[in-house]
Parts: structure tokens; C-alpha cells; sequence
């Protein structure tokens, strides 16, 4: 019979994951031994759990070299190097086969695939990172991922022969001293060694099930489908899950060791297996073993041993003689703290290299360059601490160097916001709104107008210092620009000539319409606009030249690319193969309907500089994943309704109050939510005989089921009129104007178009009280609607399941439809103060001051820019 023993391996503060782990073995493998090696000094809270797993001491297992060993590693890189020596250990001990998992992994499934493999021939069986290309630009990328290894060595499976005992004395002989983070030099712990694995040893399995290592590194690749104990992976089911990085008492960053996820990001399964599994762990004993102290932490007299000791004593024989077996006893041979004369000598140049990459950090985000050996020396050991850290974020953020710069104030807050070692508290109570504050008074005062560095290709960097010195263009150079000039308000600022305006200038669609806006919006602030038309991606109608003859001829120094972000590769291809001359600088105009940007269309960055949404929602949206600026411009409005239009035009009655709902079948139905207005509809006009509804939409015919659906919930009622057809821009503002009321209970909007229009009109809008559309709406000019969110169960064409969307109250937009048809007074008043509101903000004029704001802070920025 096969003995089987599964281990894992921690120190005292981690004994809640390890328990975690061990008891979805225990449900999983009931036949399989399990084991937890304690790298720790006192064994007695590991013992108090041997109904759980059989504790396996440090003294037990072979290792070399005693004291000098464990005094060598810190926590991390002394708990990876023992596993070739447990291993070891457990197959001498007589099992057949011995398997490591990580203590922050969770089984769902029995290993069938691994002991499979392993019973059919299979000496080793390693999981790889990755199974496909990553589709962004986030953390980790395939370079972080190749600098760490390729197989995650947070599984690793073996089979009791020569030939695995062979792979296990040479991996002991790598990891006796060199289990190291030292990624430069491309050293991984344990883990970076076993890419040599498959090429060195025979009977070696890379095990390619996709529900096997799911982690934080893939799981953008592998989707998670189903529920309870019937979840998969593409279709695979999910064996174990490995939540790396995560802080079971605040998940929301999902993984220290990533920026491409937060918890609102993830698909509801993943959350779900996230919410739960954290909750486990807690429920394991969180609170009671992670404050326990690291036996090898310190010296015998108490003193505390930091990580650039251990590396010296590392790297240096004569100083391990000079101990004799004995580090831990010899503080004033080791440390530093003791021997001032250390740093005198240069040895202050010994930093960890987890720490010396902070310190890079720190620089690159606040000074704009790489730190000085001195930098790193001195605030290498600070960035053990998060109090250290906070002082040294400070203390740079506000020297004088930084304070040269242009935006410094901003910059530092926009660098304290972001990183993880910022409590959670002083980012949300300080950090943010003064972020917030300081991007809204930058729009008039340079002393706060910073534009994150971040990375361009070189045709747009002309004239920076930091220049590639290869004739290959198609990499990232980061362009950074410090000087010395004196600042000067905006308003002072030389702006860039003119935009090249790309996108669906001919659609009559939201964004047709939104580009025509832009170029309006440039028209009434002096700013001069070219017109590259893409409308070839849009089916819908393509007739509006209205703006074609104000638009200039010349080509200009910026790309506008009007088309969102599913759309912005193959636009850039299209560019590309009309031989058009490429701009020095591209941005994005995107909308987005969700909380989130979804991952898949994390590559179109790649395309642009940076990003200008219409609303905060949308800014929101692409903020929280965006690798550049995201900038927010509102879609301009200047509507004119035609002299004498009537209803009986549209085949409407004069002698009713008409509500009027609007929607593109191609926006998707389900989002537009044209049932609840029907229904909201339904309860009021019991109340209300006199109130009449218009369903205008367009696009039908390629959803003539869902049309013949929505005609079907209305056929009892009297008053509903249908106009299903397209109208050219004047028409539709006509029609508004021929209506008393909006209606619009969406789940989502990105602006909300149709909504502002009614509402530039004089029309009061009844709408739900969330997303783009909040940006304008108000109590006072409007009726935002009471809502619930609630996550999307399943995929709808562009939008993953999984985001939250907002169900109106249907009951309350019955009502407050209801107090508009019954109060005249409060129908005409709410239109004024909507009118007013609107054409203040939304106005050419308006929002034309905001591109002028911005194009002079990139000229300020890029004077290759500028002519």
C-alpha cells in the first residue's frame, strides 16, 4: 500500500494558515499523513495541536551547519530553505511519496491529478506560474514572474527513488547558502533553483490543470465558475487555491505582492472563496498566533538582528569561524547597532534587497530617479518597519529636491495614498481627500498640478534626458522632467495648437455624439481640432457631419482616441496601416458602465499616455487600475430645438403628461432597465390616467426578440407609444422637448446622455441616484432614485459577472413620478434649476476650459508639445 505524506512548513506567527491548510487535507487526503516543520525555537503551541498534524522540529531533520543556519536567513528565506532536508526526511522516514504545499493554500479537492502522476512513473511534479501570457502591464509581470521562477515552489510533489533523492542533495546544496531574495541576481529563495529542475532530472511532471495553484499571479487568466463545492477554473475544477499575500483581516488588497486586483475587482467566486477562506483562518486562531515572537529574531541578550547582518555574516567565512557555530551568541562581533564603526567603514552599503528596492521606489515616485548608494545605505534599514517607512516616504517627500518640482505636495500625497504601508485610516481620512482637493486646485495653480512619471515609448520622450541608447523603439523608456523654472498659474501656461479628434465622428450614437462634444467644446476655447473618422466600428448610422467643417485640416502634436477601451488596439492598427503620422502623445477617452475596468482590456493602456473619462464614475473605474493619469472631461451640451416643433410630429397626444424613456438596444437592454421604468410607470399612472409613456429606442431589429418582449409587458396598458427608429441629433432634442419627464431607472451609466439633455432642456429627469449621471444630478434639479447594488449574476456581452450594478427602487421612482404630474409648480421649478445647472457646467465653454487646463499642464509637461 502507497503511504502518502503531506507537510507544510511555519514558523509560530503563521501556525493559522498551517492549520487551515492541514484541515483541508485532512477532508481531502483522511488517508494521508500530515506533518508541520516549525521553524521556531519553542515547539510548545505546535505540540498543543497534535490532533491536527505531527509537529517535525528543526533538530529532527538533517540540516547543516547548527546556530550558523538559522542565524544566516531571515524568517522567509530560512522557512523555503528547509524543505529539500524535510522532504528528505519524510522518505527516509518510509513514505512512498511526500508532497510540500504552502501554509496559505486551501485543498477543495483530493491531489488525484499529483498522485496520478506520481504512481505512473513520476519522480517530481512541479505546477508552473503561469499558463498563459499575462494581457497587462500590471504586478507581477512575466519579468517579475521569470525573476521568481517559474514553477511555484509552493507546491512541489515527489516519489520516493534514486532519482528524486539525487535532485534533493543537489537542491540542498543550493539552498545551504544561497536561499536568498536577491532577484537581481536571480535568486528566489528556494524557489528560482527549481527551473533547472526538468532540464537536470528525468521523470519530471509539469502539471498543466488549470485548477491546480490558483493564485493572485493567474487568476486574471483562469475564470472561476460555479458554486460551493463545484467550482472550476476554465473548466477545470479547482483543486487548491493559494492566497498568497493576503492579510485575512483586511482582504481587500487581495495579495501584497500585486497591484492588479483589489477585492471589488474580483469575479464573485473568487470573492467568495476569498471571504470564506479568510474567515477560516481567522477562525483558526489569528489573533492568538500572530503576535507570537520569532525565536530567531534576535541575539541571546535580546538584541534585535537585522537582515543586513545576516547577510554579512553570510557572505563572510573568516567572520563564521570568528563565531564558532555560535552567531546568535555574538552580538558585538554582528551587530551593527554595537559596532558604530561598521558604517564608518562602508558596511552600511549592506542592505536587504527587499529593502534596497523601497528605497528605489521612494526615489523614482518622488524625486523622479534612481537613489544614491547614500539613500540606500541610509534608509535601507528604516524600511523594515512601517513606522520607518512613513518617516522616510516624509523625509524625502519634503526635501528639498522634491520640493524643486513642480506638483510636489500632490505627488507626495498621490505616493502616500497608494502604497500598502500607509495605514489604512491616515489614506482614507488624510491622504485621499487632500489627493482629491489638491487635483481640483491644480487645475488653476501649477504648485499642484503633478502628472504621475510613467512610462512612454521613446518617440514621445523628444528632447527628455532619459533616452534609450539603441535604435529600438518599441520598449518603455520612463521620461521623467525635473526643473528648476519658476512656477506659473495654468492660465499662464502656452498651450499645445490643436487635438487630433479620432473616433465615430459621423455615428448617431452616445459616442458619436460624445466626440462631436469634444470638438464643440474646442471650438468655443480657441482650441483648433482635426477629425480622423473610425465610424467603420460602429453600426450605427453614420450621417452627422455637423462639426466636419470647423475641424482643421492640419495634423497636430496629440492623438485623441475617441473609442473605448475594447476598441483602442485596433484602432491604433488602423492608424497604423493608414500610414498615418503618429502623434507624440495619445489619449484615451473611455467610458466604462462598471466599478471596475475588467483585466482583458488591461492591454489597451499600452496604447495611450494617458486616459480622460466623462464622469467621476467612470474616472473612478479606470483610476483604481490605471498605469497612467486618468483625467476627467465631461461631455459638453449645446442643444437648440427646432422653431415650431409639435407632438402631433411624432405622433403624439397634446392632451397628456408623457414620460419619456430612451435606449440603444446596442447599450444592452438589461442595463438600461427599461422594465422598471414600465413598471414604476404601471404604479403611477393607477394614480394618474392622464400620464402617458414613450418608449423611443433604436436598434431593434437586431433584438427583436427583446422588443417584441417589451411590447408584450406593456400591452395592457392605454397611453404607451412606441417609436423605434433613428433620429438625427436636432430630431431627438426635438422629441425631448415634446416630453415632460425623463424616466431612466439604468443599472449603470457611464455619463448618462439623455439625462442631461432633458435636463439642459428644462425637463425634470427621474433617474437612478448612482453612477455617471450623479455627477450632475442633484435633489434640487432632480429625482435621483433610491437603489440597491447587487453584484451581476452572469456575463452580458462586454461586462463580466461580478461587479456591482444598482437595482432602482421601483416603487419609489413610482413616486416620484407621481409628485411631479401632481404638482406643476415643483415640475417647472426642478426644470429651471436642471437647465441652469447644466448649461453652468456641461456648457462648450465649460468644458472647453477644462482641455485648455489640461493640454497646457501636458505643454508644461512635454514642451516637445508644443509648436
Amino acid at each position: 500500500m502507497t503511504t502518502t505524506a503531506i507537510f507544510t512548513v511555519v514558523s509560530n506567527n503563521y501556525l493559522h494558515f498551517a492549520r487551515t491548510l492541514l484541515k483541508s487535507v485532512a477532508e481531502q487526503h483522511p488517508e494521508a499523513k500530515r506533518y508541520c516543520v516549525i521553524v521556531d525555537r519553542d515547539l510548545s503551541h505546535a505540540h498543543e495541536l497534535s490532533d491536527e498534524f505531527e509537529t517535525i522540529p528543526m533538530s529532527a531533520i538533517n540540516l547543516p551547519d547548527g546556530d550558523s543556519f538559522f542565524y544566516q536567513y531571515t524568517v522567509l528565506e530560512l522557512n523555503t530553505a528547509v524543505k529539500p532536508w524535510a522532504m528528505q526526511h519524510l522518505l527516509k522516514a518510509g513514505h512512498d511519496e511526500v508532497i510540500y504545499i504552502d501554509p496559505d493554500i486551501r485543498l477543495y479537492r483530493p491531489l488525484n491529478e499529483v498522485t496520478g502522476l506520481l504512481r505512473s512513473g513520476s519522480d517530481i511534479v512541479l505546477t508552473p506560474h503561469l499558463l498563459e501570457p499575462i494581457q497587462d502591464d500590471f504586478r507581477p509581470t512575466e519579468l517579475d514572474i521569470r525573476r521568481a521562477g517559474t514553477y511555484n515552489l509552493g507546491f512541489c510533489a515527489v516519489r520516493n527513488s534514486g532519482n528524486t533523492h539525487r535532485m534533493l542533495e543537489w537542491w540542498q546544496g543550493k539552498l545551504h547558502h544561497d536561499c536568498v531574495v536577491d532577484v537581481d541576481k536571480g535568486i528566489f529563495v528556494d524557489q528560482s533553483w527549481m527551473d533547472l529542475v526538468p532540464g537536470m532530472f528525468d521523470n519530471v511532471a509539469i502539471l498543466r490543470h488549470q485548477g491546480y495553484n490558483v493564485a493572485y499571479w493567474n487568476v486574471g487568466e483562469r475564470i472561476l465558475s460555479g458554486e460551493g463545492d463545484s467550482i472550476s477554473a476554465n473548466g477545470d475544477p479547482l483543486v487548491f487555491f493559494h492566497f498568497s499575500g493576503l492579510n485575512p483581516e483586511n482582504t481587500h488588497s487581495v495579495s501584497k505582492h500585486q497591484n492588479r486586483f483589489t477585492f471589488k475587482n474580483l469575479n464573485t467566486v473568487a470573492r467568495f472563496l476569498f471571504e470564506n477562506y479568510a474567515k477560516d483562518v481567522i477562525a483558526n486562531g489569528i489573533g492568538h498566533y500572530k503576535g507570537l515572537p520569532y525565536g530567531f529574531a534576535c541575539y541571546d541578550d535580546g538584541t534585535a538582528i537585522e537582515g543586513r547582518e545576516r547577510a554579512r555574516f553570510r557572505k563572510d567565512p573568516e567572520l563564521q569561524a570568528e563565531c564558532d557555530g555560535k552567531p546568535f551568541a555574538h552580538p558585538e562581533l554582528l551587530s551593527f547597532e554595537l559596532l558604530p564603526e561598521l558604517n564608518a567603514a562602508g558596511m552600511m552599503g549592506i542592505v536587504d534587497p527587499a529593502y534596497e528596492h523601497r528605497v528605489q521606489t521612494l526615489y523614482e515616485s518622488l524625486l523622479g530617479r534612481a537613489a544614491d548608494p547614500a539613500g540606500v545605505a541610509y534608509f535601507g534599514p528604516r524600511m523594515g518597519s512601517k513606522f520607518g517607512m512613513a518617516r522616510s516616504v516624509l523625509a524625502v517627500g519634503i526635501s528639498s529636491e522634491a520640493r524643486r518640482m513642480p506638483g510636489w505636495p500632490a505627488r507626495l500625497l498621490r505616493f502616500a495614498n497608494e502604497v500598502q504601508y500607509t495605514p489604512r485610516r491616515v489614506r482614507t481620512l488624510a491622504t485621499e481627500p487632500l489627493s482629491r482637493l489638491f487635483d481640483k486646485l491644480g487645475r488653476h495653480w501649477s504648485f499642484f498640478a503633478y502628472r504621475p512619471p510613467h512610462a512612454v515609448s521613446q518617440r514621445r520622450a523628444k528632447g527628455a534626458a532619459s533616452q534609450r541608447n539603441d535604435d529600438d523603439d518599441s520598449g518603455p523608456v520612463v521620461s521623467r522632467r525635473v526643473t528648476d523654472q519658476p512656477l506659473f498659474t495654468i492660465r499662464k501656461l502656452p498651450c499645445p495648437t490643436g487635438m487630433n479628434l479620432v473616433g465615430y465622428v459621423k455615428a448617431e450614437s452616445g459616442v458619436g455624439e460624445a466626440v462631436r462634444s469634444l470638438a464643440r467644446a474646442c471650438e468655443a476655447s480657441s482650441i483648433n481640432f482635426s477629425l480622423f473618422d473610425v465610424g467603420y466600428q460602429n453600426s450605427n448610422r453614420q450621417s452627422d457631419s455637423s462639426v466636419e467643417n470647423k475641424a482643421a485640416s492640419r495634423h497636430f502634436k496629440i492623438d485623441m482616441l475617441y473609442v473605448n477601451a475594447d476598441q483602442t488596439a485596433a484602432t491604433a492598427r488602423h492608424l497604423k496601416s493608414a500610414r498615418r503620422e503618429r502623434a507624440d502623445y495619445t489619449i484615451g477617452f473611455w467610458h466604462w458602465e462598471q466599478p471596475e475596468l475588467p483585466i482583458r482590456y488591461m492591454s489597451a493602456f499600452a496604447h495611450v499616455d494617458e486616459v480622460w473619462a466623462p464622469t467621476s464614475f467612470v474616472q473612478d473605474a479606470l483610476a483604481s487600475v490605471s498605469p497612467v493619469p486618468v483625467y476627467k472631461v465631461p461631455h459638453s451640451l449645446q442643444l437648440q430645438v427646432s422653431a415650431g416643433v409639435r407632438r402631433s410630429d411624432f405622433g403624439l397626444p397634446d392632451d397628456r403628461q408623457l414620460a419619456l424613456v430612451m435606449y440603444d438596444f446596442h447599450s444592452y437592454q438589461y442595463r438600461k432597465n427599461p422594465q422598471a421604468a414600465v413598471e414604476a410607470f404601471r404604479i403611477a399612472a393607477k394614480q394618474n390616467p392622464n400620464l402617458g409613456l414613450v418608449l423611443k429606442t433604436i436598434n431593434s431589429e437586431h433584438h427583436k426578440e427583446a422588443y417584441a418582449e417589451l411590447k408584450e409587458s406593456v400591452a395592457d396598458l392605454p397611453h404607451v407609444y412606441f417609436i423605434d427608429e433613428f433620429f438625427s441629433r436636432q430630431k431627438t432634442w426635438d422629441l425631448q422637448s415634446c416630453c415632460d419627464i425623463l424616466l431612466s431607472l439604468h443599472r449603470a451609466e457611464g455619463f448618462g446622455l439623455a439625462p442631461a439633455e432633458m435636463m439642459y432642456l428644462g425637463k425634470p429627469v427621474i433617474a437612478t441616484g448612482w453612477s455617471g449621471n450623479m455627477d450632475f444630478m442633484t435633489h434640487e434639479n432632480s429625482m435621483p432614485v433610491k437603489y440597491e447594488l447587487k453584484p451581476l449574476d452572469v456575463d452580458l456581452g462586454a461586462y463580466p459577472a461580478g461587479p456591482l450594478w444598482a437595482e432602482a427602487d421601483v416603487e419609489h421612482a413610482a413616486w416620484c413620478l407621481s409628485q411631479l404630474v401632481t404638482q406643476p409648480d415643483l415640475m417647472e421649478q426642478m426644470g429651471r434649476r436642471a437647465a441652469k445647472d447644466i448649461q453652468a457646467q456641461l456648457s462648450p465653454t465649460a468644458v472647453g476650459e477644462l482641455v485648455r487646463h489640461r493640454l497646457q499642464v501636458l505643454g508644461h509637461w512635454y514642451p516637445n508639445l508644443l509648436d
